[in-house]
């Protein structure tokens, strides 16, 4: 497989030369192609029927990169589904997990988020050993398990905001140092401009603003809800203008806001340290309302933003994409040329590609075993049974099938049952045996997923 070529440097480097600063940068944009590819390239698997559905980051993917850089050990994530930029570059989830969760690989070792259970694009990391031990989460970057219903992570990103609190203030959980380091840890969250318009989000706000806890939430603000605009939606089209009186003063505790433009790499990284900072120096909640976001790819591959959106839209959101606006930049700054950037563009489009298919290649082996084992099973059963010319037919449609799936198989597996339910053998008992366990490990193994 093409692996990244870059040399991790740890972006808390108070000092750079001027070669590791142009490494970061350059690091930082091949994740950012990296994972606009994985976005492309998921659609395509999901719009040829290889995947159910997609949804992915395409036009966040610049935020998201200066969101991990303030994002640090021991802290926390209570995102959603477009968070796979960051989740590449903190190293919570990587490309080839990514397909395999996009595949619904229910296999815990391919992918770990959920085992297969969810829908792409949702992240969490374990918190568990595989001896039930509590792992060292002060050592770790967390996520806590994404949630299907689009705000629903805001009463989750309070909790932990609040336990960061509860560890700082109360001395008598010092000793409990694998979960926080004095209360060091912020909770960072994320929304999408269209989720800010429910109740829970404001709720949360202003619990936040009560509590004063170390709480990061970032709006990505593309301007729509799928197919709905701002303007339908949000009074005066800005929830940071919305949340103005939330901002605390010298009179009154509150809200630390920020607003920054999603294109603007130097900006966005000012940013989002001065306002990572605050929230975990301070215990002051923050709110960083990321403007000018795009999404080249629509909302997910069940439509097309082309229905809904003018071509003056499509227009100015070709101009303001992220990874177009960093590209000039890096050019116009001497950071990298036209080259050089072509040929780590390509060599990213190359590794996305091989992650892809090793993710495919690695469901396909298990459905082949399993598609092994059940021939097997099923010629055992022809063996003893009455059925003998209906198994015989299933059992061809088992060895002549070029794509089963392993819902095929089980399904396949329930009829060679029901079929010889008069049949008492050995033979049956062993299958039906095995049918259990086959469904069973997919249930543990998703299961597992979240607790660990």
């Amino acid at each position: 497989m093409q692996e990244t070529t870059f040399t991790l440097i740890e972006p808390e480097q108070t000092e750079l030369s001027y070669a590791d600063f142009k490494q970061l940068v350059l690091r930082d944009y091949r994740i950012a192609v990296e994972s606009r590819q994985t976005s492309i390239l998921g659609r395509k698997e999901a719009l040829t029927g290889r995947a159910k559905f997609g949804i992915f980051g395409d036009g966040k993917e610049v935020a998201q990169l200066a969101m991990a850089k303030a994002f640090k050990k021991g802290d926390w994530r209570a995102g959603y589904y477009r968070d796979q930029t960051f989740a590449f570059a903190t190293g919570i989830s990587n490309v080839t997990k990514f397909f395999a969760q996009l595949y619904a690989h229910p296999d815990i070792e391919h992918e770990p988020s959920s085992g297969g259970r969810q829908m792409n694009s949702h992240f969490a990391t374990r918190s568990i050993n595989e001896d039930g031990s509590w792992k060292n989460q002060a050592e770790m970057k967390n996520s806590s398990p994404d949630i299907s219903t689009t705000g629903g992570q805001m009463a989750r990103l309070i909790g932990l905001a609040w336990a960061s609190k509860l560890y700082r203030e109360n001395k008598d959980l010092a000793e409990m140092d694998q979960f926080s380091i004095n209360g060091n840890e912020v909770a960072f969250g994320t929304i999408g401009n269209g989720s800010t318009s429910e109740g829970i989000f404001f709720e949360v706000i202003n619990a936040a603003g009560v509590l004063q806890v170390p709480m990061a939430v970032s709006v990505w603000d593309d301007g729509y809800a799928i197919s709905v605009p701002s303007k339908y939606q949000t009074t005066k089209e800005d929830i940071s203008e919305v949340l103005k009186g939330f901002q605390r003063d010298e009179t009154a505790e509150g809200f630390e806001i920020f607003k920054v433009p999603g294109w603007d790499y130097p900006g966005l990284c000012e940013t989002y340290e001065k306002a990572a900072e605050f929230c975990r120096r301070e215990h002051v909640p923050v709110l960083i309302h990321v403007t000018e976001l795009t999404q080249p790819l629509g909302h997910s591959t069940s439509g097309s933003h082309e229905r809904y959106k003018s071509k003056d839209r499509l227009k100015w959101e070709n101009e303001h994409d992220c990874l177009l606006k960093m590209r000039s930049w890096m050019i116009d700054s001497d950071i990298a040329g036209a080259e050089e950037l072509d040929e780590l563009e390509n060599q990213a489009k190359l590794y996305v590609r091989d992650c892809q298919r090793k993710a495919l290649n690695d469901l396909k082996e298990k459905i082949q075993t399993e598609k092994e084992q059940t021939v097997e099973l099923i010629q055992d059963l022809v063996a003893v049974a009455d059925q003998k010319s209906t198994l015989e037919a299933l059992l061809q449609l088992v060895e002549n099938a070029t794509d089963l799936g392993r819902k095929d198989l089980i399904s396949i597996m329930r009829r060679s049952l029901w079929l010889t339910a008069g049949t008492a053998s050995y033979e049956r008992i062993r299958y039906g045996r095995y049918k259990c366990i086959s469904v069973l490990k997919v249930l543990v193994n998703g299961w597992n997923g979240f607790w660990r």
